[in-house]
């Protein structure tokens, strides 16, 4: 990651998966990737019958759908 020098002089939001060498680059700001929690949470769910993590799954979508509807109505 180091080779091509983007991520060491990073200064933006680096949104990732929660690799852990990401949070070598301390730059920038880390914000973790709902899509990668969607999948988490899908696993706890349906692999180890966790139904809270169903839940929590729903509670995001439906956040994800609130932001959508609202920047729509703004235009």
């Amino acid at each position: 990651m180091d080779s091509r020098g983007i991520l060491p002089q990073f200064k933006g939001v680096l949104c990732h998966d929660h690799w852990k060498p990401y949070y070598r680059y301390q730059n920038g700001l880390h914000a973790l990737c709902n899509a990668h929690h969607l999948r988490e949470l899908t696993r706890a769910n349906e692999q180890d019958n966790q139904a809270w993590a169903g839940k929590m799954k729903e509670r995001l979508e439906e956040m994800n759908k609130a932001v959508h509807d609202a920047s729509k109505n703004r235009k």
